[in-house]
C-alpha cells in the first residue's frame, strides 16, 4: 500500500513540476507564444511528449494561469497575472538546474522563435474560373505585408501561390523597394 502512494505522489510532484517548468518557460519568454513554438521551446525536456503538454497546457488554461486569444487564425498563449502570482509562490519548488536550464533553453531558441517568417500562400475559388490568391508575410505573428491577387485560373494561382512560397522574401524586398523609389 505505502508503494502505490509513494508511486501517486512522485506522479503529482512530477505534474505539478512540469506545469511549473511551462509556467516558468512563458514568464521567461515575455511575450505570446503559439501551442507549436511553446512545444518547440519543451523539445529538451525528456517528460515532455505532444498528447502530455496539451493536457498541461489545457489544464492551465483551464485555471487561468495561461491565457490565450487567437490572432492570425492561430491560438496564442500567455502566462496570466494569475499564473505570475502562483510562480512567485510555488516558483522555488523548481529545481536551480531546471530553472538555468529553461533560461538557456529561451535565451537561445526564443530570438529564433520570435524572429520566424511566416510565409503563407492560399488560393480560394471566387466564381467561375476565377481564383483569389492571399499571399502573406509574417514575422512574431504581425503581418507585414499581405498581397490579394485575383487570378483567371486555377492553374494561375497555383503558380502565383507557389512562387510566393519560395520566393516571398525576395519578392517583399523587390516589391517595397519599388514602392519607395
Amino acid at each position: 500500500m505505502s508503494n502505490i502512494n509513494d508511486s501517486n505522489l512522485e506522479k503529482a510532484e512530477t505534474l505539478a513540476e512540469n506545469k511549473l517548468i511551462i509556467l516558468y518557460l512563458m514568464h521567461n519568454a515575455n511575450c505570446a507564444l503559439s501551442n507549436l513554438q511553446i512545444l518547440k521551446l519543451l523539445y529538451d525536456f525528456e517528460s515532455f511528449n505532444y498528447y502530455y503538454f496539451q493536457h498541461l497546457l489545457s489544464d492551465l488554461v483551464e485555471k487561468k494561469y495561461i491565457t490565450t486569444y487567437k490572432q492570425n487564425d492561430e491560438w496564442m498563449y500567455e502566462i496570466s497575472p494569475l499564473g505570475s502570482e502562483v510562480l512567485d509562490l510555488t516558483g522555488n519548488m523548481l529545481p536551480g538546474i531546471i530553472k538555468h536550464k529553461v533560461d538557456i533553453i529561451t535565451r537561445d531558441l526564443l530570438s529564433d522563435v520570435k524572429n520566424e517568417l511566416l510565409v503563407t500562400a492560399e488560393y480560394i475559388p471566387e466564381d467561375n474560373d476565377t481564383y483569389m490568391t492571399k499571399c502573406k508575410l509574417s514575422e512574431s505573428y504581425k503581418t507585414i505585408f499581405e498581397l490579394n491577387i485575383l487570378c483567371k485560373s486555377q492553374s494561375e494561382a497555383k503558380k502565383i501561390a507557389e512562387n510566393w512560397k519560395s520566393n516571398a522574401n525576395q519578392y517583399y524586398h523587390d516589391i517595397v523597394k519599388s514602392l519607395s523609389n
